[in-house]
């Protein structure tokens, strides 16, 4: 086969990062100016057309009404969870419930779902490629944090697909950096990947011999990075601030938004000097048009009021390493991924948790997207002999009677993975089966995330507990979830590919399409279902 360029992207919630292998060489596109990172931020200019990446940052202190960031944060969430709610009461851009519990974002007069924000990032950067390479490009590899669920990752890949992109693999940004660290040396390594971000935090550990990554554990948090240490910033200012003026910041939205591009320049600039200055004058022209910001603020200011964020990065840390069952003085090397790990504060924690010096040779910045560069090539032409082995990061299960959560599939499983357990009847004389598929790691189903249902239908009417009912689980090398079941006495079957909010509502109420649920055979629990 002829080699052809295959993108490798990091669709990151600050940034987009996009490289492609040539030659020998991993290389990262720039654009026309030469930058190597795309904000993933959009606008709408005075014309009604979509404006991506570096203008549309510039807007945000202008129109921070109509200009989206962010979204990645959105993702896949439902509108009224509790990380999500948190979230927006520092957006200055409005989302709203779009009816079935999926977030939606105003921009003007239009709606536009998270994951067409990350479309039109994603159409930007493929632009941007094509005008480097001066080919059409259409395969591609995207990144995604271990720790994103299936319906983050379903979200994903629609954004590609409606970006005409080809994805040929979602790759967890950990691994990725991984890739970047040891593909192509002949070594055996364990590696730890510490990933702090703009909005996520992922900590895996691999196994590496060779060109073989085997991925032992991964954890995280999808609503951890430097977007919070930022706002700790701004909820210092505006409070400080509002002691000394009587002004609440928060109710104004243009002033909100200065505060947060002021909170992340200043949370730069300390990461280099010991002290800077917050300096916004006429802060909230609407009550008074003398009203002045002008805060210090020092490293140990900053390092005090971020340090339990930091802290909870170690505590994720520590369980991933029980579930690996590897100790920490087993580390060869510790690789620092995401912008944020530029904090002096974040090095110096991870360094004494890990009671070494982490790895600084690569940019933290571009790693991710070297490493789905270098598994885009591997993926696309023949002749590589890397393997990738990764784990699903959440437990997978089905909704049991009484609200309990079945596990079907367990976190840290290697990918790709097929299981099939036996379920049974919950009543008499039961026609159909509702299985209703969960994410999570907590006993009730209702506190995990919901992925979806099927259901099954012209099953053997018996008494409860006499049929078998199969139902199969399969996770495919991307992480995304399969599901399918089947009465074992008439072979009556049905399956579905787990969808996005953007295809599905998932909404309890709508679910609910017949009584009748499922008992659990092998570990006897209560039946399922209503």
């Amino acid at each position: 086969m002829e080699e052809r360029p295959v993108l490798g992207i990091d669709l990151g919630t600050s940034n987009t990062c996009v490289a492609f292998v040539e030659g020998d060489d991993v290389k990262v596109v720039t654009d026309e100016r030469g930058r190597r990172v795309t904000p993933s931020v959009i606008t709408l200019n005075n014309r009604g057309e979509v404006v991506v990446g570096h203008f549309a940052k510039a807007q945000q202190i202008t129109n921070p009404y109509g200009t989206l960031y962010s979204a990645k944060r959105l993702m896949g969430q439902s509108v009224d969870a509790r990380e999500l709610q948190q979230a927006m009461k520092y957006l200055t851009y409005e989302v709203e419930d779009d009816g079935e519990r999926r977030p939606i974002c105003k921009l003007k007069d239009l709606r536009i779902y998270p994951h067409e924000v990350a479309t039109q990032v994603l159409l930007k950067v493929k632009g941007l490629a094509e005008a480097y390479l001066q080919v059409p490009l259409k395969e591609s590899v995207i990144t995604v944090p271990a720790h994103f669920n299936d319906r983050q990752r379903k979200e994903t890949m629609l954004a590609a697909e409606n970006a005409g992109l080809e994805v040929l693999r979602l790759i967890n940004e950990p691994t990725a950096a991984a890739l970047a660290y040891g593909y192509g040396q002949e070594q055996r390594a364990t590696v730890a990947v510490y990933d702090l971000g703009g909005g996520t935090f992922d900590i895996s550990i691999l196994d590496i011999e060779n060109n073989v990554f085997e991925v032992i554990a991964t954890g995280g948090d999808s609503y951890l990075g430097g977007d919070d240490i930022n706002r700790r910033i701004v909820d210092f200012v505006v409070e400080n601030f509002q002691q000394d003026s009587g002004i609440d910041l928060r109710r104004d939205k243009m002033a909100m938004q200065r505060l947060l591009d002021a909170a992340e320049k200043a949370k730069i600039d300390l990461s280099e000097s010991d002290e800077t200055v917050i300096n916004l004058p006429r802060i909230a022209p609407n009550v008074d048009f003398n009203a002045h910001v002008y805060q210090r603020l020092t490293r140990a200011q900053l390092e005090e009021m971020s340090a339990d964020l930091i802290e909870q990065t170690l505590r994720i840390c520590t369980r991933t390493f029980a579930d690996a069952r590897v100790d920490i003085p087993d580390i060869d090397e510790v690789l620092l991924v995401g912008g944020q790990t530029r904090m002096p504060l974040v090095r110096q924690r991870v360094t004494q948790f890990f009671g070494r010096e982490p790895n600084d040779e690569l940019n933290p910045d571009e790693v991710v997207a070297i490493g789905a560069a270098i598994q885009a090539f591997t993926l696309f032409n023949d002749g590589d002999d890397m393997l990738l082995i990764d784990v699903t990061p959440l437990t997978l299960g089905i909704e049991s009677l009484g609200d309990l959560f079945a596990p079907v599939i367990f976190r840290n499983t290697k990918v790709p993975h097929r299981i099939s357990k036996i379920f049974t009847t919950s009543t008499d004389y039961q026609e159909q089966v509702r299985i209703k598929v969960f994410q999570g790691e907590n006993r009730n189903a209702s506190a995990n995330t919901p992925l979806g249902e099927l259901v099954l239908t012209n099953i053997r009417q018996a008494l409860r507990r006499e049929p078998r009912i199969e139902v199969t689980f399969r996770i495919d090398a991307s992480g995304m979830l399969h599901v399918s079941a089947m009465d074992l006495d008439t072979n009556e079957s049905q399956s579905i590919v787990i969808e996005d909010y953007a295809h599905q509502a998932l909404a309890a109420s709508e679910l609910l399409v017949g009584p009748g649920g499922l008992s659990d055979l092998d570990d006897e629990m209560p039946p399922v279902g209503s």
